[in-house]
């Protein structure tokens, strides 16, 4: 069954005075909060109807995910479940797949969100899986574009690295935090939320472009590395 939500205990106490209704789960304490994020420690198929976020950017357990990954068994059903307890505030949800990751695996999003674009996250140094030569993920945006802005009137799609910084010591699947920005930047309208928030690489990215977010982890030893992360 699903985890039971729990947080605090050893990540940074939150400050009510900087607390936001719209970041406040109920009945849950956050595992790290500060001005502009806040962590749970929890299932996010508990958490997230009680939250008011108005885009969700998001690294799910993949199809092809690595193992140790809690979820990794059934995939699509734990995205399905996720996405059934999406709360009415959310009108944006971008989806970051691998691109060696089956696509039909978004069969599941639900109708409500009408599929807008895909983007194209390169490295400029790519890696290989079998006969794959792995050089890139791509993003899934859906729902309602973000507000048209002053230098975001047309949304690129394509977000070029020349480094990836190693994180697979502390999480099997890390993402790249200068893709993360990127995401951020063009797609992060609003309150942002990723329920499967592994080491914090959405909330890095949030809190570096000046955005408010909230990340959601069902493992403690992931919420200890990004909570160490968001601290720094």
């Amino acid at each position: 069954g699903a985890a039971r939500p729990r947080g605090g205990q050893r990540g940074t106490p939150a400050d009510p005075e900087r607390a936001r209704g719209d970041c406040v789960a109920d009945g849950v304490t956050p595992y790290y909060q500060d001005a502009a994020v806040t962590l749970y420690h929890g299932d996010c198929r508990e958490i997230l109807p009680t939250l008011e976020p108005e885009t969700v950017i998001t690294d799910p357990v993949w199809p092809n995910a690595h193992p140790d990954l809690v979820g990794s068994e059934d995939p699509a059903k734990l995205f399905g479940e996720c996405l059934a307890v999406l709360p009415p505030s959310v009108i944006r949800l971008c989806v970051w797949l691998g691109c060696q990751s089956d696509p039909r695996f978004l069969i599941t999003v639900p109708e409500r969100f009408p599929f807008l674009r895909m983007a194209y996250l390169r490295r400029a140094v790519p890696s290989y899986n079998g006969r794959c030569l792995v050089s890139g993920d791509v993003l899934y945006a859906f729902g309602e574009w973000p507000a048209s802005r002053h230098g975001a009137r047309v949304l690129p799609g394509e977000s070029s690295v020349t480094s990836i910084p190693s994180l697979r010591e502390n999480h099997p699947a890390a993402r790249n935090e200068q893709h993360a920005r990127w995401v951020v930047k063009w797609w992060g309208d609003g309150l942002i939320c990723d329920p499967f928030g592994g080491v914090g690489t959405t909330l890095i990215a949030a809190k570096a472009q000046g955005a408010r977010a909230i990340g959601i982890e069902i493992e403690e030893r992931y919420c200890e590395i990004a909570a160490k992360r968001l601290r720094q």
